[in-house]
């Protein structure tokens, strides 16, 4: 099913104002958790980049002066076009490393993410046309998150809900996986949970907080926290 379009970043001349890659890690990161609608609070950045609440706060304001993010008072930040746009293209060069070093590299989908960052800061944007093109275009990373597109703008997959929530007995297919933790990609790889295999829901039990799935004919054991983990789409939705 083609993406659909979540929000734009509006066109603006080729040339990129050049930022450091501490910057444009604050602008990925703040773009991988807006919404379109709530500020992103200090404390969920501070989080995503592993440094501290202060450390987050003065970065922030630094990038509200330079006009990259609008402060939203206690509630957090916004990011502005300039902002945006960069910070999605930095997400874009990332995943696009990502796929070439699983798909043609053979590196695991558990530490590709890792080696991906630092190797997306030093893409260029001519390398970056070049790269995906190589790659066929891809539209989603190894983990199944959205690369955004060439002009910045972002995308969602549709119908989109949480294994965790999924009817019993319903066929579904893995669209992405939300967490990125290595050890987490290892056992969903052992057994066989990745975009696009086709998986449905065999038992669940909060109370204990378990559930059963099948994975190709196969029975597993699942937390109900690994499952809130693994984004599916209903088959027969």
């Amino acid at each position: 099913m083609p993406p659909s379009a979540l929000k734009s970043a509006p066109a603006i001349a080729p040339a990129e104002h050049e930022v450091s890659p501490n910057v444009e890690m604050y602008l990925k990161s703040i773009v991988r958790l807006y919404d379109g609608a709530e500020p992103v609070s200090t404390t969920a950045i501070a989080q995503i980049l592993a440094v501290s609440p202060a450390s987050a706060s003065s970065m922030l304001k630094r990038l509200d002066a330079e006009g990259y993010v609008r402060h939203e008072g206690r509630h957090g930040v916004v990011p502005t076009s300039a902002g945006a746009r960069i910070g999605a293209l930095t997400l874009r060069r990332q995943r696009l490393a990502e796929r070439l070093l699983v798909d043609c590299l053979g590196v695991s989908w558990a530490a590709a993410r890792a080696e991906a960052c630092g190797l997306g800061h030093a893409i260029s944007p001519l390398v970056e046309r070049h790269l995906a093109r190589f790659m066929n275009d891809p539209t989603t990373c190894p983990h199944g998150h959205p690369i955004p597109r060439e002009d910045g703008s972002l995308w969602q997959h549709e119908g989109a809900v949480d294994l965790a929530d999924v009817a019993i007995g319903t066929p579904s297919v893995v669209l992405e996986v939300k967490n990125e933790i290595p050890e987490l990609l290892r056992y969903l790889e052992e057994i066989g949970v990745k975009p696009g295999v086709t998986v449905s829901v065999v038992s669940r039990e909060r109370a204990v907080g378990l559930q059963t799935i099948d994975v190709g004919g196969k029975h597993r054991a699942v937390s109900v926290q690994l499952a809130a983990a693994v984004v599916v789409r209903d088959l027969q939705a």
